[in-house]
């Protein structure tokens, strides 16, 4: 979610609250254990996970802390990352797509369950992946180490959230999200031509997008940090696996509170190789690698 995050158009400021967002549930297919996979998941173990519209963000009035290990099924072995600036901020969203005629709608689970990522850097190879979402599975590759880290984080319009305790959102993990590539010439997933989209920035109004093929996998991650150890909530939790889409509706500044502190943030245009402005549309996913 570092590189590819932003949008552009009209700003909307556009204040809701959470009581007008209703829950939802996600049902997704598991792929089979094998030696080189995780352990079939459990759906009455396994956390449920947002969709998220996640976007290009410039940030101030954080501070990560120093020596910094992250942990996942990707990379078992602790690892410290170099960090860089706040990069993306994802928000709970609404998903609406037709398929054979009938309206499927994905609902928000957790509507004050937001992620703030930071660009990362650690070297590590490329992996083949096994990707099961709403959009089919397939096999993709990590073409290198992680991109960003994403914090669960509280999020306010008018001003600091100052939470007190719990300092993040206690349902969510943090994600470490890593660059994907095709494995074949041949697209892996299915995309219907249009998807619907809504979150707090549009006042859950659906909004229609283009979407493309994922960019990105991000994946549950054990966080040590100053001594404190902030691990995976199951082991089996899912992952998010991120599309770029064309841009919607978003608000001129907001305010994250995590466990890296609080601060402003502004949203900002970035575009793709290509030209195009883009943010993501980033869905629950089971993974393993392939």
């Amino acid at each position: 979610m570092s590189r590819h995050l932003g949008r552009s158009g009209r700003l909307a400021a556009v204040a809701i609250g959470a009581a007008t967002l209703s829950l939802g549930s996600l049902v997704l297919a598991s792929p089979s254990a094998s030696s080189s996979t995780l352990a079939p998941r459990s759906t009455s173990t396994v956390l449920k996970l947002n969709h998220f519209l996640c976007y290009h963000v410039v940030a101030r009035g954080f501070k990560p802390p120093t020596n910094v290990l992250l942990q996942n099924w990707l990379q078992p072995t602790p690892f410290a990352p170099t960090f860089g600036t706040v990069s993306t901020h994802c928000n709970p969203a609404v998903k609406q797509v037709t398929v054979n005629g009938a309206v499927k709608t994905y609902k928000i689970i957790y509507p004050d369950a937001h992620l703030l990522c930071w660009q990362i850097s650690y070297k590590f190879g490329a992996r083949p992946v096994y990707l099961t979402n709403q959009f089919g599975k397939g096999v993709m590759t990590t073409t290198g180490g992680p991109t960003s880290l994403c914090l669960p984080s509280w999020k306010k319009r008018s001003g600091p959230p100052n939470v007190v305790k719990p300092t993040a959102p206690p349902n969510l993990d943090h994600f470490a999200c890593y660059p994907l590539a095709p494995a074949t010439s041949k697209p892996v997933f299915i995309l219907p031509p249009v998807v619907k989209v809504a979150d707090e920035f549009s006042a859950l109004r659906l909004q229609s997008v283009k979407i493309d093929q994922p960019n990105l996998l991000c994946i549950p991650t054990t966080k040590i940090a100053s001594g404190v150890r902030y691990t995976v909530h199951n082991k089996n939790d899912l992952s998010l696996t991120c599309f770029p889409i064309t841009p919607t509706t978003y608000w001129k500044s907001f305010f994250d509170e995590n466990q890296f502190g609080q601060g402003e943030l502004f949203p900002t245009s970035q575009t793709s190789s290509s030209g195009g402005l883009l943010e993501e549309l980033c869905v629950p996913t089971a993974a393993h690698i392939g």
